[in-house]
């Protein structure tokens, strides 16, 4: 019974299909229907009270009644003797008026007690027959016949009064014997009436505390349960969910804390992965980055006592390959960070895939070739909708992982026509990707276990710049790999109509043989002093006349000695006192009122100097910056050239691979 009450009623209301506002109203009708049950029980009480009472009262003047006629029948005989003893005018006169008095209690009698029918019809008898003897006594009195009264009242009056008398008293007796019974019935009575509204009174209680209970416990213990989930899910439990039963608006919001619970969790468990592949990839980060520079410290000490040139044309091809190697590292860390800033935009063109192929072939035939692999790229005529430039990266990154961890057999690019598709596809008979570690391979910094970091001269890199780049394009990414047999890597992506392709101009024009920089102003702006001698030795040496400055202070006190309009500035991103190279460049244009090209310098890979810097129109290139990329951006700027340079370009090293 008490877990009917504590249990199931609670989890009965909780499933009834209504909302909390029809389940409150229902409760509180159902108190007001109790309420008038018991004012309808409490009036039929009162009712059967008031009936009693009547009763009761109709008792009263019954016996009053009677015990008025019986005092009248003997006063009626005292007056009948007292007028034989003294027959005197007024006694006579007294003696009627008895007589018509005992007629008014006759017909009072008749009206109280109209049930007691063969009673009353038998007192008629026996009243009229006394009247008619009391009248001729009355009558023989008048006459002077005092005896013959005398003789007629002793013999007929006085019998008659006797039975009268006697018929009163059994009035009288019944009357009484009726008031006490309904004055035992009337106590029963109102301690039944007590007994009923009690059990009455108590059972609507019960029925509401028990209904009270039942609306509340469906209503608070859905609402404990979710502030206690609100406790987990805060200390960062979302392993648990919660069962209502209601099926009203506490119910729809334990299944949206629910949806809300599965929701936060992933995201918590995309956050932990995300912190963890985070410490990975400063770990890898650190450890690609301290080996190039721990080897350029050695070489750059051994070449300060280095005597003999030909080791010490060694040791500075080797500072190159290690300056090389953290260039390589820079670049694929700006490659990700331009992707997550999201500042890539696609510029899709149909072009012949087999252009690809063949700039793939001779990039790598070399390096495969130094490896002892076979190195196939399968021709291919069709055409295809993309980012040439992007596609192009892509299949860079994938044949150089396939070499990379191919170490016999070979390397196959081919094509599949599929439908409205063209599947580029990357084959290699290498070491195969386990399974468990195919989704793990996209990741920054990962690489397949078994093979050590280092090793195969990877950094981790490639497949997560490939992955974001597809989904940059839209194109579908597909693995299937065999361990130790090889992997597969497809590339699908929408076909064109071939189209009618412009001949290759051989002829080189003039503006591109003479040199940009010859004799050029350029503005250098960095608050590093080695950074600015630096750049000041290599834009000499290129030809510039060159104006290095701290802040865009100094440089304006510089050039106003030669009131000259600079041709080019350079700044880095982040100066001095919380100023910016955007700051910077814009008040050098603004005091020179004229749009000086410029672009920005910067050591922070954050997307947001990328973002910031697309959205002022500013070209920015990550430090250490190479003097090829430097001298590229300074020619395209100087000739007057788009901003397309920020795209990455296919010649720009994408992955730590060999390059031949």
């Amino acid at each position: 019974m008490t877990r009917w009450l504590t249990e199931w009623l609670p989890r009965l209301v909780a499933r009834a299909p209504a909302t909390i506002n029809q389940k409150l109203l229902a409760a509180f009708l159902s108190i007001v229907f109790l309420l008038i049950m018991v004012g309808a029980v409490g009036l039929q009480v009162l009712s059967g009270v008031n009936r009693r009472a009547e009763e009761a009262v109709t008792l009263q003047r019954k016996i009053a009644a009677y015990r008025q006629l019986q005092h009248d029948t003997t006063a009626q005989l005292y007056s009948v003797t007292s007028a034989l003893l003294v027959p005197d005018a007024p006694t006579l006169e007294a003696t009627v008026r008895q007589l018509n008095q005992f007629g008014y209690d006759f017909d009072r009698l008749q009206f109280v007690a109209k049930d007691e029918v063969e009673l009353l019809a038998e007192v008629r008898k026996e009243y009229d027959q006394f009247i008619h003897v009391v009248a001729k006594v009355v009558e023989l009195i008048r006459a002077g016949k005092v005896r013959e009264g005398r003789a007629l009242q002793a013999s007929q009056a006085g019998p008659l009064a006797d039975r009268m008398e006697r018929i009163t008293n059994q009035l009288v007796n019944r009357a009484e014997a009726e008031m006490v019974a309904s004055i035992e019935a009337s106590q029963a009575a109102h301690l039944t009436s007590q007994g009923i509204i009690l059990c009455f009174g108590v059972g609507s209680i019960a029925l509401a505390l028990v209904l009270g209970y039942a609306i509340s416990s469906s209503l608070i213990r859905p609402v404990k349960l979710m502030e206690a989930r609100f406790d987990e899910m805060a200390s960062g439990d979302f392993s648990r969910r919660i069962e209502v039963p209601n099926r009203d608006e506490l119910g729809n919001l334990a299944a949206n804390l629910n949806r809300m619970n599965d929701e936060l969790g992933r995201l918590y468990r995309q956050l932990e992965a995300a912190n963890l592949a985070k410490s990975r990839f400063l770990a890898a980060a650190s450890h690609d980055l301290r080996q190039p520079l721990h080897a350029l410290n050695l070489f750059v000490a051994q070449l300060r006592t280095e005597t003999d040139q030909a080791e010490r044309n060694r040791v500075t091809a080797q500072i190159d390959a290690a300056v090389t190697a953290m260039n390589d590292l820079f670049n694929a860390l700006l490659d990700i960070s331009k992707l997550d800033a999201g500042v890539l935009a696609p510029e899709l063109a149909a072009f012949p895939v087999a252009r690809i192929l063949q700039r793939i072939e001779r990039t790598f035939a070399p390096a495969a070739q130094e490896k002892g692999l076979r190195l196939r790229t399968v021709p291919s005529g069709a055409w295809v909708s993309s980012d040439p430039i992007l596609l192009e990266r892509i299949l860079l990154n994938l044949v150089s992982n396939a070499i990379r961890y191919t170490d016999r057999g070979g390397v196959i690019v081919g094509c599949r026509r599929r439908g409205g598709e063209l599947r580029i596809e990357v084959s290699d008979s290498g070491i195969g990707i386990p399974e468990d570690q195919r989704e793990n391979i996209f990741g920054e910094f990962y690489q397949v276990e078994g093979s050590e970091r280092g090793s195969r001269g990877g950094l981790g890199l490639g497949l997560a710049i490939v992955d974001r780049l597809c989904r940059l394009l839209d194109h579908r990414l597909e693995l299937t790999s065999t361990l130790g047999r090889g992997s597969r890597f497809a590339v699908s992506l929408q076909r064109a109509a071939a189209q009618q392709e412009e001949p290759i101009e051989h002829s080189i024009a003039s503006s591109a043989i003479a040199d940009p920089a010859g004799g050029k102003l350029v503005v250098v702006i960095d608050d590093d002093a080695l950074a600015l001698d630096a750049m000041r030795g290599l834009l000499r040496r290129w030809g510039c006349l060159v104006v290095t400055a701290e802040a865009e202070g100094a440089a304006l006190a510089s050039l106003a000695d030669d009131d000259q309009c600079p041709d080019l500035i350079i700044s880095d991103y982040r100066l001095a006192d919380g100023h910016t190279g955007i700051d910077a460049i814009q008040r050098l244009r603004s005091a020179f009122q004229a749009p000086i090209p410029a672009f920005l310098v910067t050591g922070d890979i954050a997307p947001e100097r990328l973002s910031e810097a697309s959205a002022n129109g500013f070209h920015l290139l990550h430090k250490p910056v190479g003097p090829m990329a430097l001298r590229a951006m300074l020619n395209q700027l100087l000739r007057g050239g788009s901003k397309a340079a920020d795209r990455p370009q296919a010649s720009t090293p994408v992955v730590p691979a060999t390059n031949p």
